[in-house]
């Protein structure tokens, strides 16, 4: 019993610590801002970008599938990270096996989502952040090591994996597992665009308090 209490305080402590956000943000001038966007769905997160800017145009990695490419217009697109198993057989939390928690805790191969978005919604589970141009560079660095590419330099498309929604799946570089998450994912690609954000964000509430509490949040829902 004792043991058991320990391990839920250390737990709890070490998700409080590991959110206290880190660093301070660059303010961007009017000229060097680019806005990004954090939406979750109170369990995974996504970075939505623009499709196009003058750092980055995101439009041939849209049209690498067959699935987003009708949507390569998108003025945004939602990048998420996460274990190939969970990522693409989970379709509500209720759908979690002990099946997939076990592969993907056991260092599963990783995907990256990519989901063209037609318009940025406000509301209680999305955040707007402006970031400076060298920040949103080091961002979409962070986004492009993330993927596997192909011998022509093509990221490499999962075919048929969708979600049903115009979304595709790209082949990721590194592994999951438990201690690194979509939510860490996010808060390390936050952090290297120069946002505060904790060191460990493994719950995507803790990374949505994280930002909300130091962050600079240009629109609140």
């Amino acid at each position: 019993m004792f043991g058991t209490l320990a391990l839920a305080l250390a737990s709890g402590f070490a998700l409080l610590l590991g959110a206290l956000p880190y660093g301070s943000a660059a303010q961007p001038s009017r000229d060097d801002v680019v806005t990004i966007h954090v939406a979750t769905n109170g369990f995974h997160t996504d970075i939505l970008v623009p499709s196009v800017t003058a750092i980055r145009d995101w439009r041939p990695l849209l049209e690498a599938s067959p699935i987003t490419r009708a949507a390569s217009d998108a003025p945004m697109i939602a990048f998420g990270w996460g274990s190939q198993s969970a990522y693409t057989e989970l379709g509500a939390i209720t759908d979690l096996s002990p099946r997939l928690l076990l592969k993907a805790a056991a260092f599963d191969a990783s995907v990256v989502h990519v989901q063209p978005v037609a318009a940025v919604r406000a509301g209680p589970n999305l955040l707007s952040l402006n970031v400076t141009q060298a920040g949103y560079r080091a961002l979409v660095d962070h986004i492009e090591q993330s993927l596997q590419y192909g011998p022509g330099g093509s990221p490499i498309v999962l075919e048929g994996l969708t979600h049903g929604l115009g979304d595709a799946f790209l082949r990721g570089r590194d592994r999951f597992w438990l201690l690194r998450s979509c939510n860490v994912w996010v808060g390390e690609g936050l952090r290297k665009a120069g946002l505060p954000v904790g060191l460990w964000t493994p719950l995507a509430q803790s990374l949505m308090w994280s930002l909300s509490w130091k962050a600079p949040v240009v629109a609140r829902p």
